[in-house]
């Protein structure tokens, strides 16, 4: 970002929490934390979302809401930024 903005050119990175319907947890990551913890994949699911002061996991639209900002001229003055996109969860 520093490198870049004499250039005007914005850098920031969206980090977005646990998409808990995404291919990755629905496929595998459920399965995985239900056998290793010994509880069902809906009790993994409700575990996460307890672990979010939000109480959610995060969706793709959380995600592209933030994306959608960053582009627009409403975040012009804004870069070098690492916006975490968690529902709080970091905050634990």
């Amino acid at each position: 970002a520093l490198d870049l903005a004499p250039y005007h050119i914005r850098v920031n990175a969206v980090c977005p929490g646990n998409l808990l319907d995404s291919p990755l947890w629905v496929n595998s990551l459920y399965e995985q934390y239900a056998r290793k913890w010994g509880i069902s994949k809906k009790e993994v699911r409700k575990k996460y979302e307890n672990g979010v002061p939000l109480g959610r996991g995060c969706q793709y639209e959380d995600v592209a809401n933030v994306v959608v900002f960053l582009a627009s001229d409403e975040a012009s003055y804004m870069t070098g930024q690492a916006i975490n996109v968690t529902g709080g969860e970091e905050m634990r």
